[in-house]
């Protein structure tokens, strides 16, 4: 049921209706104009609540708040109301019955106006939880942390967060109204823009590394994400940038690089000189004493090389296995592993419990399996090595637990590998259990190490699908 007020001059005409009325709806006698989802109005009386009413439509705008107008054929008083195509909407009046009023045909005006309002108030529902959703939307992108910049289908900038303004240098007013080529370092070829271009016209998402400008003119390494944004029928709008700088992630990366290859490069040359120098020298030497000091210089050189090339060896590995993006059934990754360990080290037992069945994990954890499994075996002082690998599905994870009979991780490596952190008074070696901590943090993983009389036992938890 539905409030109606009814806005009629006299108590009688007033009361009359108002009986009418409230056969399907509520009616409001009140004489001071009060909101409601519907009024009537008299000819006598609209010159008295026309300013309410026309403030309460404005207010109210955009839900519709339907008027009926009564007109007396015979009524002295004459109201001009404008014309529809050329009145300043929202309308005063929007429908208008002739007194004395059909009951049938009043039911039916009210019961068309109301279903407009109704109609109305959904929109506007619906409105008001788009606009609060952009509002949240706009709070989240101004205050990210990474640089995102808004254009039209014409690549002109229509919006830049404040990130954005933080890395270029160029404030909102300034980047709005251009467009991106604002940051063109040159290099980057037109072809490289060209491709961008096709691409996300295409519909498709754009990603690359680039080198931009900023406003300074300094230079920067972005990793950038461009999108298109679509309507419901997949017509392209515009299309949205994400920018994140990595200059000193990149800078970094050569940094790593160049001194891996130098270091590697003269600890090779380096130790292999000194190796041939102290072969020269045994053959030259008759003490006893002075033959035991130079095999020791030997021992400890190549023990330098072979460091020296298993850093080598983890680099490449480490490489390779971060850019490879596939899965592997978990079951089938541990059957593969302990064949080919099997083939290698004849003498080793391997025990594998798996209750993983159908679990996929990121192919980036297997060279870390490998690594942990294999380690079992390789510094096994055990006349019969053992390992034994245990696999469970928990919901989203899944355990594997290498447990060997050797020695154990020393103390000190444990603790190292499970702070992630080295110390300068407190370091470790081994070059394999970091290469295996990094896949499995790379992937969102956990590695917990415990080491009895009995041997080591490995626990790694990863993400399972």
């Amino acid at each position: 049921m539905a409030d109606i007020q009814l806005l009629l001059a006299g108590d009688g005409n007033r009361d009359a209706l108002a009986s009418v009325v409230a056969e399907h709806h509520t009616p409001i006698t009140d004489g001071e104009f009060r909101e409601a989802d519907l009024h009537i109005v008299d000819e006598s009386s609209f010159p008295k609540y026309r300013a309410a009413i026309e403030q309460y439509k404005h207010r109210a705008d955009p839900v519709f708040c339907p008027v009926i107008l009564v007109r007396r054929e015979e009524t002295p008083v004459r109201i001009d109301l404008p014309d529809i195509d050329a009145a300043e909407q929202p309308l005063v009046v929007n429908d208008i019955v002739t007194a004395p009023v059909d009951t049938q045909a009043l039911f039916r005006t009210i019961a068309n106006l109301l279903a407009r309002r109704s109609h109305t108030e959904d929109l506007a529902e619906n409105l008001r939880e788009q606009n609060n959703e952009l509002r949240r939307f706009r709070n989240a992108v101004e205050h990210a942390g990474h640089a995102i910049l808004i254009t039209n289908t014409n690549g002109i900038i229509e919006y830049v967060n404040p990130a954005f303004e933080e890395l270029t240098g160029f404030s909102a007013e300034e980047a709005t109204g251009r467009t991106p080529r604002i940051l063109k370092s040159g290099e980057q070829g037109e072809q490289f823009y060209e491709r961008l271009w096709d691409t996300i016209c295409r519909g498709e998402v754009w990603t690359s590394e680039i080198v931009n400008e900023r406003k300074s003119g300094e230079r920067f390494i972005l990793n950038q994400t461009i999108a298109p944004i679509q309507d419901a029928d997949g017509t392209i709008q515009g299309f949205v940038g994400i920018q994140n700088e990595i200059t000193g992630r990149r800078l970094r990366e050569q940094q790593l690089t160049v001194f891996h290859r130098i270091l590697r490069h003269n600890l090779r040359n380096n130790g292999t000189t000194i190796s041939g120098r102290a072969d020269i020298l045994s053959e030259l030497v008759d003490d006893e004493d002075a033959l035991a000091h130079l095999e020791t210089i030997k021992g400890n050189v190549q023990s330098l090389l072979d460091i020296s090339e298993k850093a080598h060896h983890v680099q490449e590995l480490l490489a390779d296995s971060v850019t490879d993006d596939v899965e592997r059934e978990l079951e089938a990754v541990l059957s593969d592993i302990t064949d080919g360990l099997a083939a290698a080290y004849p003498d080793a037992e391997f025990v594998v419990e798996s209750d993983v069945t159908s679990s996929t994990i990121d192919a980036k954890v297997v060279p870390a399996l490998q690594e942990l499994i294999e380690n079992g075996i390789k510094h096994s002082d055990a006349s019969a090595p053992r390992v034994t690998i245990r696999a469970e599905r928990h919901d989203t994870t899944a355990t594997v637990t290498v447990s060997d009979n050797g020695p154990g991780v020393p103390d000190q490596e444990r603790r190292v590998i499970e702070a992630a952190e080295e110390k300068p008074l407190e370091h470790g070696s081994g070059l394999g259990l970091w290469f295996a901590y990094w896949l499995i943090s790379y992937v969102g993983g956990d590695i917990d190490i415990q080491t009895d009389g009995d041997g080591t036992s490995i626990a790694v938890t990863m993400p399972v699908r």
